[in-house]
């Protein structure tokens, strides 16, 4: 019974939040080191089918352009695609190394965390780049560094926002409970 009651408080809760956030964080960095050891020609046709279907989405009739415009049109859509990849890798881990910092009571205190956690992002941005230097047909790239690190930042201010705002509102709703309380005894 007291094992029970040691997991299901809120001690145990918050260790157990804690050890799923890192272990979602350590699953999604080895994802990203997954994705850039694809060799160049590997990650293009990945890109590519998604990139495909953007531009036919956008342009129905792109089988009858030209084929320059198509080229062109294409070229534009994938290096978005490609840019957003990029983004969104690292808004996600961003949102796990969020979630874990978050389960720290001293968040909002603590802007030393934040910018801890944004500097692991942007180092584990430069590591993967130079790890892309070494993968047939692929080469680091500090804008992508640079993408990634904003992608990081933003999610992590997002996932900080939304749980001080959570926290907040639970705040106000137990004064709003304190002030109903006190005009029911009157």
């Amino acid at each position: 019974m007291q094992l029970k009651n040691k997991w299901f408080s809120e001690k145990g809760k918050i260790y157990v939040a804690r050890v799923i956030l890192l272990g979602l964080c350590l699953w999604w960095m080895v994802t990203i080191f997954g994705f850039s050891a694809a060799t160049a020609t590997e990650s293009s046709s990945l890109s590519d089918k998604i990139t495909q279907r953007i531009v036919i989405f956008m342009e129905p009739d792109f089988s009858n352009l030209s084929t320059e415009r198509q080229e062109e049109l294409f070229n534009k859509v994938s290096f978005a695609v490609r840019k957003t990849g990029h983004f969104g890798e690292y808004a996600i881990l961003g949102l796990f190394v969020g979630g874990f910092l978050l389960t720290f009571e001293v968040i909002g205190q603590n802007i030393k965390r934040i910018v801890y956690s944004e500097g692991f992002g942007i180092l584990y941005a430069i590591t993967d780049e130079v790890h892309q230097g070494f993968v047939d047909g692929r080469s680091p790239q500090m804008r992508d560094v640079l993408i990634d690190a904003v992608g990081f930042l933003l999610a992590l201010l997002f996932m900080i926002l939304l749980i001080l705002t959570h926290q907040m509102m639970k705040k106000n709703h137990g004064r709003e409970n304190i002030h109903n309380n006190s005009v029911i005894k009157r």
